[in-house]
């Protein structure tokens, strides 16, 4: 086992590089694999082929990379007061795609991490850094590093934080002394079940991505089912209903994170002018976001379904 001298000196670098949480579990398998697997056998992944892709890999962080024996476990904290009320001609982005697309700001921060832990370990140090696109479990890893316990609605929760965070993981083969987990702090909870507005959340803890509105929006490449179309209000780009409705979201703690701050071109989308838009504008708009990564045929399809439904 390392002196636990390192890993302090990576939770304080952590800290200086800037994320807002950061702890360590030891690399294996993760206690939710099971869960994974019957999830997928239900189908209610819908589209996400890639889930199903590398299961053993996603469940086995040993299997994902060779030698690894601990995962540094970060979050960066993406809350942002709700800009001013869009009209009803505009469309609802939900918050952590307000800002700059969180996988490119993580993913240099990891690599800044990275290079300083090996700087600290003065020797050789095999990392991989990760954010979200790899086969890996990346709330579990979070909940078994103790940055929080996953929520009744499937995301990691943090006493201090809520579910308003981004994060990331770097798999190392330095051998650190693994973080104590947290409790659940959900108790008998069910406002998140309850405030979905399509009913995704068929049980606490099982998301039928079929039914959610963020998959709907943003991963399906299908037209909407109607029954559930008119249920989007005026959201156009994910959800954040389950977690507005979270008793630990209602006292957000602003970001410090520049990058993530509202940009007025990602908030405030005229359905109007979404629809008459063409790739280059679309393009051009959103460069930079996480809303470059939907297809412009499946954004306009969702902005229809909005104007037509608030009018």
């Amino acid at each position: 086992m390392m002196s636990n001298s390192l890993k302090v000196q990576i939770k304080e670098i952590s800290k200086n590089v800037g994320f807002d949480l950061v702890g360590v579990a030891s690399a294996g398998v993760v206690e939710t694999g099971d869960c994974l697997r019957d999830y997928l056998e239900k189908g209610f992944h819908g589209e996400m082929g890639y889930l199903g892709r590398e299961v053993e890999k996603r469940v086995d962080v040993k299997q994902l990379v060779a030698g690894a024996r601990s995962v540094i476990c970060v979050g960066l904290n993406y809350f942002a007061a709700a800009p001013e009320k869009p009209d009803r001609g505009c469309g609802l982005v939900a918050r952590y795609a307000r800002g700059r697309d969180y996988h490119n700001v993580v993913k240099q921060r990891l690599h800044i991490l990275a290079d300083r832990i090996k700087a600290a370990a003065a020797g050789p140090v095999l990392t991989r850094c990760f954010v979200d696109t790899a086969p890996l479990l990346e709330k579990a890893c979070a909940a078994r590093a103790g940055l929080g316990w996953i929520g009744k609605n499937g995301l990691l929760l943090n006493e201090r934080f809520g579910s308003w965070l981004v994060l990331g993981e770097i798999v190392t083969d330095l051998e650190l002394e693994a973080d104590e987990p947290c409790d659940d702090g959900c108790g008998d909870c069910r406002e998140c079940v309850e405030a979905c507005p399509t009913g995704a959340l068929v049980e606490p803890h099982i998301l039928e991505a079929r039914r959610c509105i963020s998959y709907l929006t943003i991963a399906s490449r299908q037209d909407l089912p109607k029954e559930l179309g008119v249920k989007l209000g005026n959201r156009i780009f994910g959800c954040d209903a389950c977690q507005e409705a979270c008793p630990y979201n209602q006292d957000g703690v602003e970001t410090t994170t520049e990058e993530f701050k509202p940009r007025v071109e990602w908030t405030h989308l005229r359905l109007d002018e979404i629809m008459a838009t063409d790739q280059a504008g679309k393009d051009k708009r959103f460069r930079g976001s996480c809303m470059e990564r939907v297809k412009l045929e499946h954004l306009q399809h969702v902005a229809g379904w909005c104007r037509d439904n608030i009018g």
